[in-house]
């Protein structure tokens, strides 16, 4: 389904000072609260030579002004297939916790959303919520030898139409029995970097929908 017009991070960095609702953790928490929302947040490929940046910080701030936990981290050069498997260990802690699956929403952004991609082939379970910003990319698909239709889960993309780097997923990501998907398509006319311009009324454009995703 199309409506034209959603994690967890690990930090690295001092949070500023903003005021938000949620926790930016750097790790899984020893005694989760099992009626807490966590939120996976994964960025792109920038932070990956960079380390943090402004842009990442904003957008973890961003999604922490909900009352979800976000947890987050700041990676290296990453195989999305090794680090879904991490990220399996980290949602297996959670679920042996207490936390229902449909608490749990692993987002990404750039390859960001491939590694969340990923995730959803990996770790296997149809309640958890993914969110793609910034959509699909077939090219990445096939360079990281991921496969869509391994795919379980509530996924939903979220990526502009000005975007040229990634795209729609229809086609690339099908509802089944163990998976639904929901798609948005945005006309910000700020293509790929929408997902990263540090004002509101960007920010908004995005979030509210992954927020509401999250909270089904």
């Amino acid at each position: 389904m199309k409506v034209n017009a959603i994690f967890i991070v690990v930090l690295g960095f001092a949070i500023s000072t903003n005021v938000y609702s949620g926790s930016l953790i750097t790790k899984i928490p020893d005694s989760p609260d099992p009626s807490e929302k966590y939120i996976f947040y994964l960025h792109g490929s920038a932070e990956e030579d960079a380390g943090s940046t402004e842009k990442y910080e904003t957008a973890l701030e961003a999604i922490a002004v909900s009352d979800a936990t976000v947890i987050s981290e700041v990676r290296g050069a990453t195989d999305p297939s090794i680090y879904a498997r991490q990220l399996k260990s980290y949602i297996q802690i959670l679920l042996g916790k207490g936390v229902p699956a449909n608490n749990i929403t692993i987002s990404g952004f750039s390859k960001g959303s491939i590694i969340a991609l990923a995730s959803a082939g990996t770790i296997n379970n149809s309640m958890i919520n993914y969110v793609l910003l910034a959509g699909c990319s077939p090219y990445l698909n096939n360079k990281y030898n991921i496969n869509p239709a391994l795919a379980k889960g509530r996924i939903l993309s979220i990526y502009d139409t000005s975007d040229d780097k990634f795209g729609s997923c229809e086609g690339i990501i099908k509802s089944s029995d163990n998976l639904i998907f929901e798609e948005i398509e945005l006309d910000s006319g700020k293509g790929h970097k929408l997902f990263r311009i540090p004002k509101e009324k960007f920010i908004e454009q995005w979030r509210a929908p992954m927020l509401d995703w999250a909270d089904a």
